[in-house]
């Protein structure tokens, strides 16, 4: 008897065809076992085997490596708390189905120059932050959402990431080939789509969908990938991906543009980044599609032991034609060169976070080419790239916010010391379990000696492990808890 949900089996009924009757039994044979779970870890933030290593130790977790993606790890079994840890709480992994880990690895990023990168349709931000570790924080990311109440989330989720070298905005997907033609070095649009993976669950369950909301979806994903491939620069990659396995959001959109661009596109080759080919359909029964479609990567779930998934990468070749009406944008934030602080005050900054942490900010201002910016409310790190190639570009948020001026000084932000303060040479204080424990629960940490630490100073907190958990004002009795009321 079936275990499968009824929408599952309608869904597979669909797809049926498409696939030879042993590969078909092989698909329903997976789908009846449960989905395991998977995290990316922050390559900012830790060394992903000894990171998975301490993690196992912990929690008796253990991890099978995802195959086309050097920090992504399946969970066995189904792990309690998955979403409660410090460690999640912290930022130092992120969790995500494996599948979504694909599109990413699939583009060439080269070390020098830095790209520049466009994330079409970012929300919530898993995929923008591996974009952000595959770069090393070194390229600018455009984070992009169409949606304002998204923004919230891909905010929330960057900073909690550590990222710096990166923007928020939040325009239409047309904007970009509109506003920005051939700006970017290489676009990600992984797409909104019907969600038709096979797989159901309370978050997100499989339901039915009409054919023209079917073809709704895939003209506005045609739209946006012609925005996109407009947008890159020529020599650029665009990676083209959705969580659906209907022909209509995948092969027919991928053959649309090859059909509209011709010559001034190239369907990339992707099958050497998998363990084995996954290639995508030459047919589905309606529609005959190029022999280049071989080259996209379709993830049948019982390929990997994935949920459905689709991804195509596309080189630009040749300028492509303006389709776009031009449009006005409102908005109150702009990045302006004339908030940036001076040199002399920079150098100031950056001498005492040397003597009182013995971190060298300077130096990884330069490594990542931030400056500091006033926002009013509080001192920003930001791109340089940001100032200088897009001051017109609406945002609705940029940088990491790094400090706030206190009297007689600055004082670190939660956002700077989790993702610098793995790099503090002093001012660390470190924690039993016992204070650890408390400091989460956003206690302060009385102290039942008296301290060396200068009253009214900043300090940083670790655990035990030595993992940083934020920070604390010094007191003559306490440490004052600073952590967030949001993080915990």
């Amino acid at each position: 008897m079936s275990t499968l949900s009824p929408s599952v089996e309608t869904a597979l009924e669909r797809f049926r065809t498409l696939l030879k009757p042993a590969e078909f039994t092989k698909l329903v044979q997976v789908l009846e076992q449960d989905l395991s779970p998977a995290i990316r870890i922050n390559l900012l933030k830790q060394d992903p085997d000894a990171f998975i290593q301490q993690l196992q130790e912990r929690y008796g977790w253990y991890f099978k490596a995802v195959p086309f993606c050097p920090s992504g790890f399946e969970l066995s079994g189904q792990p309690e708390n998955l979403g409660k840890t410090i460690e999640h709480a912290l930022g130092e992994y992120y969790i995500q189905e494996s599948a979504s880990m694909l599109p990413v690895e699939m583009f060439d990023l080269p070390a020098e120059p830095a790209p520049l990168i466009l994330d079409m349709a970012a929300s919530p931000g898993g995929k923008t932050t591996h974009l952000v570790d595959r770069t090393h924080d070194h390229a600018l990311v455009i984070a992009n959402d169409a949606s304002s109440g998204r923004i919230a989330a891909l905010r929330v989720i960057l900073a909690k990431w550590g990222a710096t070298n990166q923007a928020i905005t939040c325009l239409h997907g047309d904007y970009f080939g509109a506003h920005l033609p051939e700006r970017f070095d290489v676009v990600l649009l992984d797409a909104p789509c019907s969600m038709q993976n096979l797989y159901d669950s309370p978050s997100h369950p499989l339901r039915e969908v009409s054919a023209g909301e079917q073809q709704s979806l895939s003209n506005r994903q045609f739209l946006l990938l012609r925005s996109a491939l407009q947008t890159v620069k020529v020599g650029g990659q665009v990676v083209y991906s959705t969580c659906t396995l209907s022909p209509q959001e995948d092969e027919q959109v991928v053959q649309r543009a090859l059909d509209e661009f011709g010559a001034a596109v190239q369907l990339d080759d992707l099958s050497t980044r998998l363990p084995h080919p996954a290639p995508a359909l030459l047919q589905d029964g309606m529609n005959t599609f190029s022999s280049a479609m071989k080259n996209a990567v379709r993830l049948w779930p019982h390929i990997f032991g994935t949920t459905g998934f689709f991804t195509a990468r596309f080189s630009k070749l040749d300028a492509l034609p303006d389709h776009h009406d031009k449009y006005a944008v409102n908005t109150n934030q702009r990045p302006d060169c004339k908030n940036c602080l001076p040199d002399k005050e920079i150098n100031l900054i950056c001498a005492w976070m040397k003597d009182l942490y013995g971190f060298d900010l300077q130096a990884s201002l330069e490594a990542q080419y931030l400056t500091i910016l006033d926002s009013g409310n509080a001192l920003l790190l930001v791109p340089l790239r940001l100032l200088q190639d897009f001051s017109d570009l609406p945002l609705s948020s940029f940088g990491l916010n790094a400090f706030k001026r206190i009297p007689n000084g600055h004082q670190i932000s939660h956002e700077l010391a989790a993702r610098f303060g793995h790099r503090f040479q002093a001012g660390i204080v470190m924690l039993d379990p016992q204070q650890s424990c408390a400091y989460l629960a956003h206690q302060d940490i009385f102290l039942s000696h008296n301290s060396n630490y200068v009253s009214g100073e900043t300090v940083l907190l670790k655990n035990e492990y030595g993992q940083v958990l934020g920070r604390a004002k010094a007191l003559k009795d306490r440490l004052k808890n600073l952590l967030p009321p949001r993080l915990l």
